[in-house]
Order: structure tokens, then sequence, then C-alpha cells
């Protein structure tokens, strides 16, 4: 049977914001195992999918409850998980940024054009420095398709 050829697109747009606005640190990098998740600060994503995901886009933005505050430097961790295990993927580097009523707060796009996951497969995301609503709140948004 020769190889498929055709392009196969999404059925459904996709897109799913997750706040870091209260969220404490994780200090690893290692496969980290189901039960395990929530102690590694470790948060969900997105859900599974019935048919699989393409993602297309992480993006990362400041959305402290105060417009000046400054966003704290430290990473976003982007972790795949397989039904069992998470894996670390990406990290996403948050710098710190001071904005103003003038001066836009920080923002990170991230393309990606091989990142799909599987029906049974989620996507989580931790931050490797504890976050606070009223100063470095984060929030990490997914754009991408169902299949």
């Amino acid at each position: 049977m020769p190889a498929n050829f055709k392009p196969i697109f999404p059925l459904t747009p996709y897109v799913k914001s997750l706040s870091l606005a209260a969220v404490s640190a994780c200090t690893t990098r290692a496969p980290t195992a189901t039960a395990s998740l929530a102690a590694a600060n470790i948060l969900e994503l997105t859900p599974v999918s019935t048919n699989g995901r393409r993602i297309d886009r992480i993006e990362v933005n400041a959305a402290s409850s105060s417009i000046t505050a400054t966003t704290a430097a430290q990473l976003v961790g982007i972790w795949v998980w397989d039904g069992t295990t998470a894996y670390l993927v990406d990290e996403i580097p948050v710098t710190a940024q001071a904005p103003s009523t003038t001066a836009a707060a920080f923002t990170l796009s991230r393309d990606y054009t091989t990142l799909v996951l599987p029906a049974a497969f989620k996507l989580f995301a931790s931050t490797t420095v504890a976050t606070t609503a009223s100063t470095t709140a984060l929030v990490v948004t997914v754009f991408g398709g169902d299949y």
C-alpha cells in the first residue's frame, strides 16, 4: 500500500488557556509519572482528544492583576503526557519585563510544525518560579486543531 500523500487538515479549531496565577514552582525536568504530576506542580494544559490534536502555537503572556507588575524571569515547561508519564518537550523563557500603561507586558509565542498529539495524549505546563496573581501571574494558551 502506498504512503498517503494527501494533506490531512484539522476538523475543528482548538484554543485552550491555562492560568498560572498562583502556582508553585516545578523543580524537575525528569519524566514524571501521572501519580506525581500534581506534587511536582505540573498542570494539565489540554485534555485528551477523540482523534488527535495538532498544536500550531503556544503563547505565554503576563497576566498579573496589577497592570504595572514586573514579570519574573523564569521558564514555562511544556510536557507531553502519554497516558502514564509526562515528558518535558519544550521550555519557553519568560524575561523580567516592567510594563506600564503605555508599555506592553511580556508575551512570547512559540510556533510548532511537528507537535501532533495522538488521541490519548495530553499537554501539561509548569513554571520554574512560583507565581502570584498580583505580580507574576502568567497565562499559557495553546492554538491548534482537532482531527
